[in-house]
């Protein structure tokens, strides 16, 4: 990690009063709690600030006003805190490691967020792979959290939801890139040198079916 992100990193984890800035293994944790989640976990990074502000200014203003914002592998909760400076309708973690949920929920709990625009914030300990993602429209972001095996259904409920709306995804380091793109309708809306925002279709009967 370059010089200036981790200055940044620090910076924001001081601004904000929490603990954010780390590089760690799901499988160094607690293996058992996380079963086989873990074998296609990659690890915890919290995302670039600057970086995932880059990414969301693709996001239009009155998509992210009616949408929730789900973090997929929430972490230690940076990205959810961030997204909260946003006026998105609610925000929500998903994070499997059971100590990373404790620090996520400590921070998001004692975090002092400047120019706070949404209140709504729900953290959960599940697998991503088979939360029930809520109706409506939704901004969905990534930051390389798991490989192509846990990707695949994971887009899947993602796009079975019920009532599904409009779906954005934000994908920081886009390692399985090509899951997304193999979806029929699948729109590249906006492509960084760190990330790439999807526009989804409203549903596709390869993932449903």
């Amino acid at each position: 990690m370059p010089n200036s992100e981790r200055s940044s990193g620090r910076r924001f984890d001081h601004d904000y009063g929490v603990t954010t800035h780390a590089v760690l293994f799901l499988t160094d944790l607690e293996p058992e709690a996380v079963g086989d989640a873990g074998a296609h976990a990659t690890h915890y990074e919290a995302v670039p600030v600057a970086e995932f502000r880059a990414l969301l200014a693709h996001v239009p203003s009155e998509l992210v006003a009616r949408a929730t914002f789900v973090d997929i592998g929430a972490g230690m909760g940076r990205a959810m805190l961030l997204a909260s400076t946003y006026p998105f309708r609610q925000v929500c973690g998903i994070e499997v490691s059971p100590s990373l949920y404790e620090i996520a929920k400590e921070n998001l709990a004692n975090a002092r967020v400047p120019k706070r625009r949404c209140k709504d914030l729900r953290l959960t300990r599940d697998d991503a792979r088979i939360w029930h993602y809520p109706p409506g429209d939704l901004v969905v972001f990534l930051f390389n959290p798991f490989d192509a095996e846990a990707l695949r259904p994971t887009l899947a409920s993602i796009l079975g939801r019920r009532e599904p709306g409009v779906t954005w995804i934000v994908y920081h380091t886009p390692v399985e890139r090509a899951e997304i793109e193999r979806i029929d309708g699948v729109e590249i809306v906006a492509e960084e040198r760190f990330g790439v925002v999807y526009a989804l279709p409203k549903t596709s009967r390869s993932f449903c079916e």
